[in-house]
């Protein structure tokens, strides 16, 4: 019999059983959903971080047993006073969005201020063990600096004009914001009560259900992704012609914190994957709503699916990999690359033939993961952005199909962008959303790439495999919301476009990734 472990969980004493990760003791046995699993056994993404005597500590590689008698912290149990003003100050600054890594980056900062104090240093080392995919982080950086601040005025967003902007930016996907978002309590499909059957699968495995994914992961035996030493490739040939400029594109992983999960239930009804409007589109199609309606049907009773983060990257959808060649009128062609198991691409393929005629599109089967036609900018945002790449101007100006439109420039070591976008709604939430567009494109632009070998099969299973830029390796970006009387617009399209034709245009180069020297 497995010796038990006590230890305090923000003031109250709680036992469980000692063979399994605290992370696992904290949401699976004791119910504390706040904490979130990002991407367990793996350690790297920081969403379950609590404090553990203080300390901030990953739980989902953290034996329970290292942690009998301690005094365990979740965000629920900080500081009140810390707690709300750094909230406070998060919504000043925009730093939540989907809000599934906040309530670990809070603990950490929590820890981090009564150790180290806070500085800019402090907290650009303290959010390197963290992945913001939505905001890119800099908003954060601002938070914590602003609630440091004693006499600095903390001035929270209006809820209800985030949500709306939040919403727009998020191609209408339904997402809430406000105070208790930071906190975790954010509609999550992977936090809906244990009650449920959970089915899990690891990609590779068959599915399996049990009673929670931490408790089917140990029973198969799952041994967690690794890093590949396989090098990039860019899967698809460029067109023959004599072209101006060239870009090639390889696999691209949307890299959400938070994992593809959804709840069915026997009637057929099932909750969309995509939480609370996080992963730029990406999860709109997850094959883990099927996956969920189909066990649900099948064992008559409610079943919510989830997968590893193994899972999410052999299963999930990748931006979809291109060849681009133009000729110096702008116009050209472009090639797409799709594999087994992809989204239908035709609706977005029309969409760039009808706004785009001078460009010639072709689809061509190459091996590699599924590739999905929901992210953020996809083909489209590749060739406007190749095509604004070649003007003269240091300022790089892309408009997006929905009108807005954004002017970027690098200088000085920053990313300057200027955006139109209608009624801004709420400022603080739409300069958010600037930002985190802006630190996609430079870190896909410079960084990003996923290594396939040549079955197809990706190889690089983990958070940090994945090239995306942390905020210590990133320019900072500068925003200026333009006065524009007309309705409120989506903005990201247009800002990551933009921004990677920046990019583009002061490498000049022809693939990426393509590392700044």
């Amino acid at each position: 019999m497995t010796d038990s472990v006590t230890f305090r969980l923000n003031g109250d004493e709680v036992e469980v059983a000692g063979d399994i990760s605290l992370l696992d003791a904290l949401r699976d046995v004791l119910g504390h959903r706040e904490v979130k699993d990002g991407c367990a056994p793996q350690g790297q993404c920081g969403a379950c971080t609590v404090l553990v005597n203080g300390a901030p500590r990953v739980s989902c590689v953290t034996a329970v047993s290292r942690v009998r008698g301690a005094e365990i912290t979740t965000v629920e149990g900080l500081d009140d006073e810390f707690r709300d003003r750094l909230i406070d100050a998060m919504e000043t600054t925009g730093a939540i969005q989907c809000g599934f890594c906040t309530p670990g980056i809070i603990c950490r900062l929590a820890g981090t201020s009564e150790r180290r104090g806070v500085s800019a240093a402090s907290v650009t080392r303290a959010l390197s063990a963290h992945l913001c995919r939505c905001t890119g982080s800099q908003p954060v950086l601002e938070a914590a600096l602003l609630a440091a601040d004693e006499s600095a005025a903390l001035s929270p967003r209006d809820p209800q004009l985030a949500a709306q902007r939040a919403t727009l930016e998020n191609a209408g996907v339904q997402q809430i914001a406000g105070r208790d978002v930071a906190r975790g309590r954010a509609p999550f499909a992977g936090d809906n009560p244990s009650s449920a059957t959970v089915l899990w699968t690891n990609g590779e495995l068959p599915l399996t259900t049990g009673t929670s994914a931490s408790e089917i992961r140990r029973r198969a035996g799952a041994v967690q992704g690794r890093n590949s030493t396989l090098p990039l490739t860019w899967p698809v040939e460029l067109p023959a012609g004599d072209w101006a400029r060239t870009l090639q594109t390889t696999f691209v992983e949307p890299a959400a914190v938070e994992p593809d999960a959804a709840l069915a239930h026997p009637d057929g009804t099932v909750t969309a994957a995509a939480g609370n409007a996080g992963a730029f589109g990406a999860k709109a199609t997850s094959r883990v709503m099927s996956d969920a309606r189909e066990a649900a049907s099948t064992l008559g009773e409610p079943v919510l699916a989830v997968w590893s983060r193994e899972a999410v990257v052999r299963l999930g959808k990748k931006r979809p990999p291109l060849a681009i060649g133009l000729r110096a009128d702008g116009s050209g062609v472009v090639r797409v690359g799709v594999t087994a198991h992809s989204d239908d691409l035709r609706d977005l393929v029309e969409l760039v033939r009808g706004l785009l005629p001078d460009i010639e599109v072709e689809i061509v089967d190459v091996l590699g993961p599924p590739v999905g036609a929901t992210h953020r900018g996809a083909i489209l945002g590749e060739v406007l952005a190749l095509r604004a790449s070649m003007g003269e101007s240091d300022v790089v100006s892309v408009t997006s199909p929905s009108g807005a439109r954004a002017d970027v420039e690098l200088r000085d070591g920053q990313i300057a962008v200027s955006v139109s976008a209608g009624e801004p709604l709420c400022p603080v939430t739409l300069r958010s959303y600037v930002i985190g567009a802006a630190h996609a494109a430079y870190s896909f632009a410079t960084s990003e790439g996923l290594a396939i070998n040549d079955r197809g099969e990706v190889q690089d299973l983990t958070i940090r495999s994945f090239g995306i830029l942390p905020l210590s390796a990133m320019p900072t970006i500068s925003v200026t919301i333009k006065d524009d009387e007309r309705p409120a617009m989506a903005a990201s399209g247009a800002v990551f476009a933009a921004t990677l034709g920046a990019v583009l245009r002061a490498t000049g180069t022809t693939r990426v990734p393509h590392a700044l020297t």
